[in-house]
């Protein structure tokens, strides 16, 4: 028996489509508007709790400066307010460096008391804080100028509100390269709006409170932490490619500290990693202009030879102590035809392209005819007429001075200018710039510009302490001299190199001094981490944040002549590397802690220790002893120099990691 057929089915019982395909809700996309809104109000959040982070941070300078009374360094704080009263006064600023250029051995040697070793911008601050002294604390300029320092905080203040611009520069700078190399490294193309926000946020506030910069900066109160800020603005203005103004940056804060010019290789490999000759050109540009802008004073002007040697004839005779404040009132000379032969280099190398561009046919016209047409025309006429008033001018005051070489620098720059028709127009201002710092600082040779900048704020430093270490440095060189008995003097000779005969090479022996042996370890490692960078670069890697902070630790470790605060150049610049990972990072705050350490182990040594524990038992008694100052110092001295191999692992770390790629995810596009 068959069966009944189905029934067909019901119009109520027919599928619809959304009995078809399982359901799916699909929410409405947030209006622009509301994304905006809540953008906004995040940010607010963050620059609210980025307000109360500064203010709180405001709070523990002046904490820190007021608890650390008892333990304060004053020969420094004595020594910046003689250099301070010497530059507002009779003598002014530019005096002081042809006072003490160390021309002979007798001046400027470990034994002088106070030494100079600034440069032009920070010794123009000391110079406006010597004014600041002289109009608000008038009874300090009558006393003996090395004794002038007065304790109490509003004394200080003006440069201590410096070294806090200077950090919260430090800070900003970090925030934002930190949050750029986030950006670039992000998988996701074009990255998230909050992308790398939280870490440059924690970036910056390391670098705020990094208890190096707080114990370096208000409890020592030193300005090694003037490095920081404009080493982090160079990074940051290369990462955008504005390699000229980066170049201007690091001469700026070179002119603050002269330990800047420590890391020029990296800005200078950088770009030719990435077969950027151009780029790497316009930086050093930057440099150039930068140095000649800042010390044109020194570079345009002079002192007359015969008052200069009278002036240095008594001052042989004198401690630094001892000079009278107006011994070295000399009137500075203005040397007019260095100017002019500047300004003559810049006339020629404006002229030298738009003259060609004017000559060059660019039509079916004859060049002869074209030429004709021009020397009737009144641009000839305005030419011809500027030339002839420069020679006419110049060249009187110039054969007395037997200058017969500097018409080698008008034809360098003519060349140089013609040379820019081979290049693009925006190329074209560089070139001039060029002209100008190049022909400034030759001044130095061909006119009468000075360089006792230079032998005081650069040179100095290489020939004063010339020790393995100076303080409590715990880095390379303080093991070998601590662990292994090696001379602290660095002209003593470390080991002899036997002789060596391969093929047709032939060697003879030589001694090699110990700061031939660690600066040569320096000079190589620091070229290889610039690599790193150029490297990093062009891998568009977030460890370039890692490689950017690697050679100044490679500072600290292993060269000569260092002090315990430098290594918070590396400490507080591996702030960024929160970028790369938290442990980076971490890695940052332990370097900063033993730069701390170092400092106050110095502090504690020279002070009195036992009103330092007093201190800090009146501000917490619930906390501190009276006899706490001598339980930090037994902690911190137990550390001192082998503390060097945890600095060495960390710098190894930073220093793999700048080499290496970091692992992510392919790139992916997000889709519209």
């Amino acid at each position: 028996m068959d069966s009944a057929p189905p029934l067909a089915p019901q119009p109520s019982e027919i599928e619809s489509p959304a009995d078809v395909a399982p359901a799916v809700s699909i929410s409405p996309a947030p209006s622009r508007l509301h994304t905006y809104a809540l953008r906004t109000l995040i940010w607010i959040l963050i620059g609210g709790f980025l307000w109360g982070s500064f203010v709180e941070g405001l709070h523990l300078r002046r904490f820190a400066f007021e608890v650390s009374d008892p333990i304060r360094f004053l020969f420094d704080m004595k020594r910046n307010v003689f250099w301070a009263l010497a530059g507002s006064g009779p003598e002014g600023m530019l005096n002081q460096y042809e006072k003490m250029a160390p021309q002979v051995p007798e001046w400027q040697d470990p034994n002088w008391v106070p030494w100079f070793d600034y440069g032009p911008l920070r010794m123009l601050v000391m110079k406006s804080w010597g004014v600041w002294i002289r109009h608000h604390h008038p009874s300090a300029v009558n006393d003996t100028w090395t004794d002038a320092w007065q304790p109490e905080y509003e004394f200080t203040a003006p440069v201590l509100h410096f070294n806090t611009a200077m950090e919260l520069l430090a800070s900003i700078c970090a925030f934002f390269l930190t949050r750029l190399w986030v950006r670039r490294g992000n998988a996701a193309q074009p990255p998230p709006h909050f992308c790398g926000v939280w870490r440059a946020v924690v970036a910056s506030l390391l670098i705020w409170f990094n208890p190096a910069v707080l114990v370096s900066g208000y409890m020592w109160a030193t300005y090694d932490s003037w490095v920081i800020p404009w080493f982090l603005l160079a990074a940051l203005l290369a990462s955008l490619d504005w390699w000229f103004l980066s170049g201007l940056a690091l001469a700026v804060g070179a002119m603050f500290k002269g330990q800047q010019l420590a890391v020029i290789t990296v800005f200078i490999v950088w770009p030719l990693i990435q077969f950027r000759f151009g780029a790497a050109l316009r930086w050093c540009i930057g440099l150039a202009v930068g140095f000649a802008a800042i010390t044109s004073p020194w570079l345009l002007s002079y002192l007359p030879a015969a008052h200069l040697q009278a002036a240095r004839e008594i001052q042989a005779n004198l401690a630094v102590s001892q000079y009278p404040p107006d011994l070295f009132v000399i009137h500075r000379i203005f040397d007019v035809p260095a100017v002019i032969w500047v300004f003559e280099m810049l006339v020629v190398a404006a002229a030298v392209p738009w003259l060609m561009r004017t000559l060059r046919p660019t039509s079916a016209e004859p060049q002869a005819t074209r030429f004709k047409t021009f020397l009737y025309s009144q641009q000839a006429w305005i030419i011809g007429g500027v030339l002839f008033i420069i020679a006419a001018v110049y060249w009187p005051w110039l054969l007395p001075q037997n200058r017969h070489i500097w018409y080698f620098g008008l034809l360098a720059g003519g060349v140089l200018a013609a040379a820019t028709l081979l290049l693009r127009r925006r190329n074209q201002p560089y070139v001039l710039a060029a002209v100008a710092g190049g022909g400034l600082l030759a001044c130095m040779q061909l006119f009468h510009g000075s360089h006792a900048w230079w032998d005081c704020a650069f040179h100095y430093g290489t020939i004063h302490w010339p020790y393995l270490i100076w303080g409590r440095t715990s880095n390379l060189p303080a093991l070998f001299m601590e662990r292994w008995g090696w001379s602290r003097d660095v002209a003593d000779v470390a080991f002899t190199m036997p002789a060596i005969h391969l093929f047709h090479l032939h060697i003879d022996p030589f001694d090699v001094t110990s700061k031939q042996m660690f600066n040569t370890i320096f000079a190589i490692l620091l070229p290889i981490s610039a690599i790193a960078v150029g490297f990093q670069a062009r891998r568009k890697d977030k460890r370039m944040l890692v490689a950017l902070c690697t050679p100044w630790l490679l500072f600290f470790c292993f060269p000569v002549q260092i002090q315990d605060r430098y290594l918070m150049f590396g400490a507080a610049s591996a702030a960024i590397a929160v970028g790369q990972s938290v442990g980076a990072a971490m890695l940052g705050v332990f370097l900063s802690f033993v730069t701390a350490a170092m400092t106050l182990q110095v502090m504690l040594e020279n002070c009195s220790i036992s009103n330092f524990g007093q201190s800090l038992a009146d501000r917490f008694p619930s906390l501190c002893t009276p006899d706490a100052g001598d339980t930090i110092y037994r902690y911190i001295n137990g550390i001192h120099p082998d503390v060097a191999w945890g600095v060495l692992a960390a710098t190894a770390i930073f220093f793999y990691l700048s080499l290496t790629r970091s692992s992510r995810p392919a790139r992916r596009l997000v889709q519209d």
